[in-house]
């Protein structure tokens, strides 16, 4: 069945090939950006082409996460269309690297806004219409930074660790009325939000850890090489793995799925996976475990 679906993030990376991928797909697509009116009107001209040029439904919102009348516009919108919204990708996110004590409560609290309060905002907009039909999927593309720690990416990672425990919370609760919450933990894949990573503002702070300071644009460096190479990954294959979470049955889908490198995640996840339903019964909570279908 070809669902009406809403991604957050779609000027570059995932987001992007999302949106053009699902839309090959049959689906009708609903990209959303910031500034779709000036920074992001050429990435808007660019999707709509696209469109044209391949007789896709995909339409182009303009959307800020990080603001509730934003969000509530574009929820609205798409529900007066097309009566529903199937499938929501939170994709939508920024990626603060540097010493973590140079960053500042109002750049922590950015980061924030962005990768985290982002998908509250948009899961509660979008979560009445889906309990009225009783179906709906939640993606929420989190990182293998969402279970293991990096130094200097201790602002980033505390936001993905956030997200984590939010979407498996959702799974759930949202698991007897029909609705499935995923994650998508992508390793590193060489998108825009690697050379967009903000820095530290506090500079009298970043000064007294001396050569430790360069520490984080070496490794934000090795990446780039890494991407450069020829082992680099593909961000086609995160896409690849969002599809075929569109396409599976509902209750058939894994909580977490890891794409490209994963540094021992995949074994995290599978300790995880095995102590959950001990908890799970302590509680006497089993039943939420499994997804309710009709």
């Amino acid at each position: 069945m070809k669902k009406v679906i809403l991604i957050t993030g779609c000027s570059t990376g995932f987001g992007r090939l999302a949106a053009e991928t699902l839309g090959k797909e049959g689906h009708t697509v609903y990209a959303s950006m910031r500034n779709t009116g000036s920074k992001n009107a050429s990435v808007k001209g660019e999707l709509l082409d696209f469109a044209k040029k391949e007789n896709l439904s995909i339409q182009v919102l303009d959307l800020d996460v990080t603001k509730d009348s934003s969000v509530d516009q574009a929820v609205k919108t798409i529900v007066d269309k097309e009566g529903r919204i199937d499938v929501l990708i939170n994709n939508a996110g920024v990626m603060y690297v540097g010493v973590t004590e140079s960053f500042t409560l109002e750049q922590i609290q950015h980061q924030f806004d962005t990768n985290f309060f982002g998908v509250v905002r948009l899961n509660r907009a979008v979560l009445p219409h889906m309990r009225e039909k009783k179906d709906g999927l939640l993606i929420h593309l989190s990182s293998i930074a969402g279970r293991i720690v990096l130094p200097f990416f201790g602002v980033y990672n505390a936001s993905k660790y956030a997200l984590e425990a939010l979407a498996e919370s959702y799974r759930y609760e949202l698991s007897q009325l029909g609705i499935d919450s995923v994650i998508v933990e992508p390793g590193p894949f060489h998108t825009n939000i690697i050379n967009a990573s903000p820095s530290g503002s506090d500079q009298e702070r970043i000064s007294k850890y001396g050569a430790l300071a360069e520490r984080p644009s070496n490794m934000l460096s090795a990446f780039n090489d890494f991407f450069a190479s020829e082992n680099t990954t593909n961000p086609q294959e995160v896409v690849a793995v969002i599809s075929k979470l569109i396409a599976a049955k509902p209750g058939e889908r894994p909580l977490r799925t890891v794409v490209g490198p994963d540094y021992g995640v995949v074994k995290i996840n599978e300790f995880g996976e095995g102590l959950q339903p001990g908890l799970m019964e302590g509680i006497g909570m089993s039943d939420l475990m499994k997804l309710a279908v009709d």
